[in-house]
């Protein structure tokens, strides 16, 4: 709807200011703020005074540049801002961080799993939830959790989690979110694409190819910066297509899929090492750092990386990326062997690929994707208004 009235053309405008800090990584100017919504440096300054009233930036002098003329003044996501309270549930531990405007991971904590009972789990993980809630107080703004498994959408149920042993938990009344508090589930990999399409290596690009494994393997198309999530939430599962070679069985029942020959498990199973999926990732941790000087090792971490270059192949046929995204398990098999993975991707893709390969880049992100992801998913949200934003987290204090 095109805004019409003086308080819409005000709401509009203040959306689109606090986007743009957001996404400059809560370091922006008024100078560039009035290029960016193209509007004169009155307008932009006007947005500015009303975003800081509402206590959502902040402004300060920018560093020196250097340059003749009056100084920029810097903008900052406010002090004492909101803040997304951010929780991955993993196959190894569950993680939980807050993250502020502009997008900014702080401090990350980690509990390890010695079960993986949905109760014991979903216990362990509501603890670390609401501690971190209680040192946010009245600055959480909502709540986003990255699940390692099937999410459905839109009712955040964890359809089928094969490497945690689930089928149909639904997460969220284990965890006592607060009433009214935003709050969405999504899956790992969809939500570490997203971290990479809006702040790391896919960033202005239209089409990225994003592939995350571990104890298993997902992935995302991302077009224009969001990623194809199909029509419940179940696309990019690249780990069950039937590129395995040897017909090995998958946890999720079926035999041949792609991640039975790719992942930390796999790994450990190509040099002789039967791994259960809680020790998987140290296995596969030794192995890599050991290539370059165990023969056994080494083997091992070329089967995997021509097995990672095949599925990659198979998949620029499919979608013609222009770029191919790592992360976790994937972008160490890569780092360790790449030459490996490239000669089996061309292979794999057609000819008229083979000369121009995509470039295969590890994530800006290491393992936090999916935390940094999850927290830009729900502000993404949060933006739409930035006074109900304000006055949600001021209605807490």
């Amino acid at each position: 709807m095109i805004p019409s009235t003086a308080a819409e053309l005000r709401r509009a405008g203040l959306v689109r200011a606090l986007r743009a800090v957001h996404a400059a990584g809560g370091q922006h100017t008024r100078a560039r703020l009035a290029r960016e919504l193209s509007c004169t440096r009155a307008t932009a300054a006007a947005l500015v005074a009303d975003l800081a009233e509402l206590g959502l930036v902040a402004e300060g002098a920018a560093a020196p540049s250097g340059r003749r003329g009056r100084p920029t003044t810097a903008l900052t996501p406010a002090p004492g801002g909101p803040v997304v309270v951010v929780l991955e549930i993993a196959v190894d531990a569950v993680r939980d961080a807050a993250v502020g405007l502009g997008g900014r991971l702080g401090e990350i904590r980690a509990a390890p799993l010695a079960s993986h009972e949905p109760d014991r789990v979903l216990g362990l993980a509501r603890a670390a939830l609401h501690e971190r809630l209680r040192a946010a107080g009245r600055r959480c703004a909502g709540v986003a959790i990255s699940m390692y498994g099937i999410v459905e959408q839109p009712t955040g149920v964890v359809a089928s989690a094969p490497n945690l042993g689930w089928d149909d938990v639904d997460v969220l009344p284990h965890l006592g979110v607060p009433a009214g508090l935003p709050v969405l589930v999504d899956n790992v990999a969809h939500l570490s694409a997203l971290a990479d399409a809006r702040r790391g290596r896919g960033r202005g690009l239209g089409c990225v190819l994003y592939l995350h494994a571990a104890v298993g393997l997902g992935g995302a198309l991302v077009l224009d910066g969001s990623p194809l999530r199909g029509r419940r939430g179940f696309a990019g599962e690249y780990g069950h297509l039937p590129l395995g070679e040897h017909g090995l069985p998958c946890r999720c029942g079926a035999r041949g899929c792609w991640e039975t020959e790719v992942d930390q498990l796999a790994l450990a199973r190509a040099a002789g090492r039967e791994t259960p999926p809680h020790a998987a990732a140290a296995t596969a941790t030794a192995l890599l750092a050991g290539a370059a000087t165990d023969p056994q090792a080494r083997r091992a971490v070329h089967d995997v990386a021509r097995g990672l270059g095949r599925g990659i192949g198979a998949l620029v046929n499919a979608h013609d990326p222009d770029l191919v995204v790592l992360a976790g398990h994937a972008a160490a098999v890569h780092a360790a062997a790449p030459d490996v993975v490239h000669d089996a991707a061309g292979h794999a893709a057609l000819r008229v690929h083979r000369g121009a390969l995509p470039p295969i880049v590890p994530t800006a992100f290491g393992e936090d994707g999916g935390l940094v992801g999850a927290a830009e998913s729900l502000f993404d949200r949060l933006l739409e208004d930035p006074i109900a934003l304000a006055a949600s987290t001021e209605a807490r204090s």
